[in-house]
């Protein structure tokens, strides 16, 4: 799910704040499923704390991708931005209707593990990959201002 760079060639580096925030969802992710593998109950704050965590890094790492996207002319920014926002919705419904008692730990587990998880890796290899090939041919390689 990490993208590598060689940090001694910055041509060859993936833009620097997509890698920053990857890195950091990763992490994120990576106690999202520790907790899910963990929890016997729906009555788990841990697991909600770190979906909001998460859901909060992404909705502002979405927001800087697009705003990148935008500022350098990126054909595809529409379909995109349409990946960020199904997913940003279909993850507040995960924790909306683990709250409201609509799904059990067991199909959180099921959806995010089985839906959520593979569509990230995807999203990851192929849409912010295209992404940063691009911002890096248009002499980008940083924050968008």
């Amino acid at each position: 799910m990490s993208h590598e760079a060689d940090p001694g060639h910055d041509a060859d580096r993936a833009v620097e704040f997509m890698l920053h925030d990857h890195e950091e969802a990763v992490r994120l992710l990576e106690r999202i499923v520790e907790n899910l593998a963990a929890s016997t109950s729906e009555e788990n704050p841990e697991l909600r704390r770190d979906l909001r965590d998460f859901i909060e890094h992404t909705r502002a790492h979405f927001n800087r991708e697009e705003s990148l996207m935008k500022e350098v002319g990126y054909p595809p920014l529409p379909v995109h931005k349409q990946e960020h926002d199904q997913r940003l919705e279909e993850l507040v419904s995960f924790l909306d209707d683990l709250d409201a008692g609509v799904v059990s730990l067991n199909e959180l587990r099921e959806l995010f593990m089985g839906r959520f998880l593979p569509w990230y890796r995807r999203h990851c290899a192929t849409m912010d990959a295209a992404t940063e090939k691009f911002v890096k041919g248009q002499g980008r390689g940083s924050e968008p201002s």
